[in-house]
């Protein structure tokens, strides 16, 4: 399930707690391009319920995060399990994209 919530003018949230694979590709997708034509300049995703994720959605977090990097456009990621935390500093996402395990904002 994905939950978008508009938690000011300039900031929007994400909460996904369905796994990003496959199934979800679609759907992800649509959100994606919502948040890129909104006008927030804050994005943060709460990943804190997500259970896996694959290649392809790793790749359209990173060309979303690069697109909204060319908007002069803020992306972060607050909340993701040990696993996938683990993950993202695997593949040096950490170091590109703002990410804390801790969920500092809730819906």
């Amino acid at each position: 399930m994905f939950i978008k919530k508009e938690l000011s003018a300039e900031q929007v949230l994400l909460k996904i707690s369905i796994p990003l694979d496959g199934e979800t590709a679609v759907t992800f997708q649509e959100y994606l391009d919502e948040l890129l034509a909104g006008p927030h300049k804050i994005i943060t995703f709460d990943l804190s319920e997500v259970k896996a994720i694959n290649s392809s959605s790793l790749g359209k977090i990173l060309l979303f995060r690069q697109k909204l990097t060319n908007q002069v456009r803020t992306f972060q990621i607050r909340g993701c399990s040990d696993q996938l935390y683990s993950v993202f500093k695997l593949i040096l996402f950490d170091r590109i994209i703002d990410i804390k395990k801790e969920r500092t904002i809730t819906i």
